[in-house]
């Protein structure tokens, strides 16, 4: 198995992941329980669904860094954007304006970063894909 289809898989995976977490955040903010359709609470839900499609995207970063492919490059950015675009509308459902706005604001700021950071990864990858295929074609 090459290195590009390990690392397709893990940002699928990861895709899947964020998927499953914003639609379970959705379903809960719009609940009168805030209760989403899976059996865990928020920081669970958060570190297991959200902290684990962000570590399988840094390490699909890392085994395909050096091996040039768009669709790697395209995931990075999609999964970390997904992550920033979940973080803002939070910020636009009012998460800010609750009694523990000061916990709020450090737990979005902090997920924003996360997605800052595979988004930054996207970018880096996709200028070293750049110098590797330059490097190809001036080698013909």
């Amino acid at each position: 198995m090459s290195k590009v289809a390990v690392s397709l898989g893990l940002l699928i995976a990861s895709l899947v992941l964020l998927i499953i977490y914003g639609a379970d955040a959705s379903v809960a903010s719009s609940s009168p329980n805030h209760r989403g359709f899976l059996p865990l609470d928020e920081s669970v839900r958060g570190a297991g669904f959200g902290g684990g499609a962000v570590v399988m995207s840094i390490i699909a970063f890392v085994i395909g860094r050096k091996e040039p492919s768009y669709i790697i490059t395209i995931l990075l950015f999609v999964n970390g954007g997904l992550i920033i675009a979940g973080m803002l509308a939070l910020i636009g459902q009012g998460a800010l304006a609750s009694e523990n706005a000061e916990g709020a604001m450090r737990t979005i700021g902090t997920t924003m970063g996360l997605g800052g950071i595979l988004v930054g990864l996207g970018a880096w990858k996709a200028a070293s894909d750049r110098r590797v295929v330059g490097k190809e074609q001036a080698q013909r």
